[in-house]
């Protein structure tokens, strides 16, 4: 009979504790005002042909904003937080999912971003509480990029090359010719060397049911990641007719990228044996796209109908690690991951009266996935134990419709909206029964906007949304992370829903743009971690539905210039949130308090004929003042 993973790394690992379970813890482009030399990306208030959903930023068309990847437009933008590490946050929680022309975008997001520059994009869309247009997958709120179309004939393009002191160069070229009804598009870049170093560094101390001393120890690590990436991508498109416009898109790419990982661990008890590790992750990928768009417009003013197909694709994911342990132990693991993503969307938006505005639409979308995985450990004597090797194939499917109307009545404008979805899941796994999971939801949206003056518009928003459990989440083996935590999926996990609500005040004066935003988000069948504790002292966590949970907060931003060519964008978040976790004896509950700044100023100099100005920008750093969680449980449940 096959072992348990956890028990096939107990003979890798260095002795530690006795067996224990923890408590477990496309519109006209507006005006440049006088400080456009400054204010690159500018707020434009949407035609009445558009949705109320989304704050539209117009990319002005300067030499500043040309050479401007996405991630630098973003930084500054109200209820947009770009981390450190690039991650890209709306209200201050929940990453952002990207669309590129109202479509989502299946790839790498941040490497994609950091490709895509001011030049490529007409405008940028923030939507916080996504209407029922949108996928119901996903809570932290879309940012939909509108391309830009090449309108002259002949050549155009540009390229840009970025180095940082780790040691990293990064190439992007983009060239599109016009010629007649025909334009064209070709995207080409790379990058190579060290892209990420970190240092991390924790404590943890285990406790048995039972009571007793905690067995305590502590882990200081650093890592470096790195490799050589290249992409190739273009796109062909034809006019029909002046109203009606056929493109299709085709790319690829791959890379090789090595992280290396070197961690101590040292216990703080006498039963905890302190070691060191060395860790070696060798990632392969490769990528294939395509992508065919009909855009055609009605007749009538604001009346389109779009119908896009997509296709992404990872032929080949190999992830190899090798891992070392100063006491002579080791193990070795090999992940094989291809994936498929399959979109279809069909759109029609269709004005039904002055001041009135339908859109019906239907989408079809499926990942498919399979994943072998294998493990071998060697014991601290040199003694083989025993191997593993578990494999799944998964596959989820999901069909909607959506329908939202969008009516002005005065200075009001109300948009009620309805999105049905059904999604299939299955998971097979050799020795398990087949899992089908078959679920059907409807997303309700509601966005009420009142223009108060032409300075002053105040607004309300009510949104439904779906975080549907992956499907790694759900296989039914257990996989090493690291030599003392094991990740352990639970095919009986449920999908979290998430209520949220939102009210906004937003004034703009010339180039002055504030913003307040208060929300309210209420989560069902909310995904909390447990623990186990192997008889070596490894811990094995995975995810169960722990309730309901319940999040609040506000963010008020500020974009103003301070000089002529200097600009300030700051924003200060406030969060607070009660989180209820599973413990053995009962249920506790977590609450969390979180409070965040962030500033960025930006000067810009003078153009100098056709030579572009200087550009600088200073990003103060996203501070962050958290109350310490506090627990609190029903009468005659254990304290964590």
């Amino acid at each position: 009979m096959p072992q348990p993973a956890g028990d096939r790394m107990i003979a890798a690992l260095p002795p530690t504790i006795e067996p224990a379970v923890p408590a477990v813890s496309a519109t006209t482009p507006v005006p440049v005002p006088p400080a456009a030399d400054v204010i690159e990306v500018t707020a434009a208030r949407t035609p009445a042909t558009l949705h109320i959903d989304r704050r539209t930023y117009q990319v002005q068309q300067t030499p500043q904003s040309a050479q401007k990847d996405t991630l630098q437009l973003l930084r500054g933008l109200p209820a947009v937080t770009v981390t450190p590490d690039d991650q890209i946050l709306l209200l201050g929680a929940g990453n952002a999912r990207i669309y590129v022309d109202g479509h989502p975008y299946a790839g790498n997001a941040q490497q994609y971003l950091r490709t895509l520059h001011g030049s490529d994009i007409a405008r940028i869309e923030v939507i916080t509480n996504p209407s029922a247009q949108f996928s119901a997958e996903g809570t932290g709120g879309v940012i939909n990029l509108v391309l830009r179309q090449a309108r002259h004939a002949g050549w155009s393009g540009n390229a840009s090359v970025e180095t940082s002191s780790y040691g990293h160069g990064l190439i992007d070229t983009t060239l599109h010719y016009r010629r007649g009804r025909w334009s064209y598009e070709l995207k080409a870049g790379g990058n190579i060397g060290t892209m990420v170093r970190a240092h991390d560094a924790a404590s943890r101390h285990v406790e048995s049911d039972g009571g007793g001393a905690a067995t305590a120890y502590t882990r200081s690590g650093q890592s470096d990641s790195g490799g050589t990436d290249g992409r190739l991508s273009g796109k062909a498109t034809y006019e029909i007719d002046a109203k009606t416009t056929v493109s299709l898109g085709l790319g690829g790419g791959g890379g090789h990228d090595i992280t290396h990982t070197r961690a101590s661990y040292q216990g703080l008890t006498p039963d905890f044996s302190s070691f060191a590790e060395t860790r070696r992750l060798s990632s392969m990928a490769s990528f294939l796209t395509g992508e065919l768009d009909v855009d055609h417009r009605g007749t009538r003013e604001g009346e389109t109908l779009t119908a896009t197909a997509q296709l992404y694709t990872n032929p080949v994911v190999r992830d190899e690690t090798v891992a070392r342990f100063s006491n002579g132990g080791g193990f070795a693991t090999v992940l094989r991951n291809p994936t498929t993503t399959i979109d279809g969307q069909v759109d029609w938006k269709h004005p039904i009266a002055a001041h009135r505005l339908l859109s019906l639409g239907t989408s079809w979308h499926r990942d498919s996935t399979s994943q072998a995985y294998s493990l071998s450990s060697e014991a601290s004597d040199g003694a083989p134990a025993t191997l593993a090797n578990d494999r799944f194939a998964g596959r989820s499917t999901t069909l909607a419709a959506y329908a939202t109307l969008q009516q002005t009545l005065g200075k009001l404008t109300i948009a009620p909206g309805l999105r049905a979805e059904r999604n299939v899941r299955q998971i097979d796994s050799p020795g398990e029964d087949r899992l089908v999971l078959g679920r059907t939801a409807v997303f309700p949206s509601l966005h009420i906007q009142f223009a108060s003056s032409k300075m002053l518009t105040l607004a309300a928003t009510y949104s439904q949304r779906i975080e549907r459990a992956p499907l790694d989440y759900l296989r039914p083996y257990t996989v090493v992370e690291d030599p003392l935590t094991l990740f352990q999926g639970s095919p009986a996990l449920r999908d979290q829903t998430t209520a949220s609500w939102e009210g906004s005040l937003q004034y703009r004066r010339g180039a002055i743009e504030t913003n307040l935003t208060a929300y309210w988000r209420t989560t069902s069948n909310v995904w909390s971690t447990t623990y186990a504790a192997t008889a070596a002292g490894a811990s094995i966590y995975g995810y169960v539905n722990a309730g309901r949970s319940r999040s609040a907060g506000a963010q008020f931003d500020l974009s103003a210039p301070l000089l002529r060519h200097v600009k300030l964008s700051a924003s200060a978040n406030l969060f607070d949130q009660r989180n209820p976790i599973d413990v053995p004896g009962g249920q506790q509950l977590l609450h969390t308090m979180r409070a965040s700044t962030n500033g960025t100023l930006e000067w810009s100099g003078t153009a100098r004929g056709d030579v572009p100005a200087d550009v600088a920008n200073c990003n103060g750093p996203t501070t962050a003042h958290r109350a310490p969680g506090r627990y609190s449980a029903p009468p005659g449940a254990k304290r964590a």
